[in-house]
C-alpha cells in the first residue's frame, strides 16, 4: 500500500540547459577541473578528456596555453533520489490436482535510486572570468551509478549545444539509432536512416574488432599446432569471458577433427581478445575465423 502512493516514472530523458553570451574570438583554451573531489591526475579524468578533447577541437578549440579561453568542467555523478517502478508477475490463482492452475497478474512495485550523470562546461575569457562566454550543462538520469554508462551520449549532445543557447532546459528521449550513426559511426545526417536497425550493427561491429584482434595473433594460434584456418563457435558473458567455445561442432565441420591439446590452447588465447560486449545479446552464439599464417 505504501508503494500505491509513491510516484511511478517509467521514462527518465536526457536533459540540456545551454547559455550563449558571445563566440570567442580566438579559441586557445585551456580546461580546468572545478571538482573539488577529483584532480587532473585521475584516470577517470585523463579517459573522460582523451573523449572530451575531440569535441572542443571540433567545435575550433585548440588547447594549448597561453590561452585566451578558460573552459571550467565539472562531471560525474549525483545521487537523486528513489523513484517507484511498476511491474507485474504471474501467479498461481490456486493449486489444481489436475490441471494447470490459473495465472493471475500480480502487481508488484521495487523502489530504485536514480542517479543523475552530468556534463558541465563554462566557457570564460582569460582575464575577465566574471563574464562567462558560454555555458551548456548536459545530463541523463537512470539506475546506473556508472559515470562511463553514459557519457558517450553526453557528449554526444554535448557537441551539438556547445555555444548555442537552447532557449530553455530541454529533456527529451535521444534514440538509440541517432546516436549509434550519428556519434559511434560518425555518420553524417545525409548518411543516416531512420530504417538503421542498432542491435545487428552493434554485433557486426563487435565481432569485426575481435576479428581485427584474432588476426594480429595469428602467431599466437599457430604455435598450438592449427595447420588451416578454422572458424569456431562461442558465447561470450556481459563480462567478456568465455561460458562456451564450439570446439566439437566447429572443428568437425570441415578438415580433421582438432585434438583436445590443440582445441584448449587456443581457447586459452582466445579468451583474452574478447571484450565485454556492451548492450548485445550475450545469449546468442557468434563465430570467427582462426587465421594461420
Amino acid at each position: 500500500m505504501a508503494g500505491c502512493q509513491l510516484p511511478i516514472e517509467k521514462e527518465i530523458p536526457l536533459s540540456v540547459d545551454s547559455y550563449l553570451r558571445e563566440v570567442p574570438a580566438v579559441k586557445t583554451a585551456v580546461v580546468h577541473l572545478t571538482d573539488e573531489n577529483r584532480s587532473k591526475s585521475d584516470i577517470e579524468y585523463q579517459q573522460f578528456f582523451e573523449k572530451l578533447k575531440p569535441v572542443l577541437e571540433a567545435k575550433g578549440y585548440r588547447l594549448t596555453t597561453p590561452s585566451a579561453v578558460i573552459l571550467r568542467l565539472s562531471f560525474g555523478v549525483r545521487q537523486e533520489r528513489t523513484v517507484t517502478v511498476k511491474s507485474a508477475i504471474d501467479t498461481a490463482e490456486y493449486a489444481h490436482p489436475i490441471d494447470e492452475p490459473s495465472v493471475l497478474a500480480t502487481t508488484q512495485y521495487n523502489r530504485h535510486m536514480v542517479y543523475e550523470k552530468f556534463i558541465s562546461l563554462t566557457a570564460v575569457q582569460a582575464g575577465k572570468e566574471e563574464k562567462p562566454l558560454w555555458k551548456a550543462v548536459v545530463s541523463l538520469k537512470d539506475y546506473a551509478p556508472d559515470f562511463r554508462s553514459s557519457q558517450d551520449k553526453l557528449l554526444y549532445l554535448l557537441s551539438h549545444f556547445i555555444e548555442r543557447d537552447s532557449g530553455r532546459r530541454i529533456s527529451a528521449n535521444l534514440s538509440d539509432t541517432e546516436f549509434y550513426q550519428r556519434y559511434v559511426l560518425n555518420y553524417s545526417a545525409a548518411e543516416a536512416s531512420t530504417l538503421f536497425v542498432t542491435e545487428p550493427e552493434m554485433r557486426r561491429r563487435y565481432l569485426r574488432d575481435l576479428q581485427i584482434r584474432v588476426d594480429a595473433h595469428a602467431d599466437d594460434f599457430k604455435k598450438c599446432g592449427l595447420t588451416e584456418k578454422r572458424e569456431i563457435a562461442f558465447t561470450v558473458s556481459p563480462f567478456g569471458t568465455l561460458p562456451a567455445f564450439g570446439f566439437k561442432e566447429t572443428f568437425n565441420i570441415l578438415g580433421t577433427p582438432v585434438k583436445e591439446n590443440v582445441r584448449s590452447c587456443i581457447a586459452k588465447y582466445f579468451e583474452p581478445l574478447l571484450r565485454p560486449p556492451h548492450d548485445l545479446d550475450t545469449t546468442q552464439p557468434m563465430s570467427v575465423t582462426i587465421p594461420i599464417r
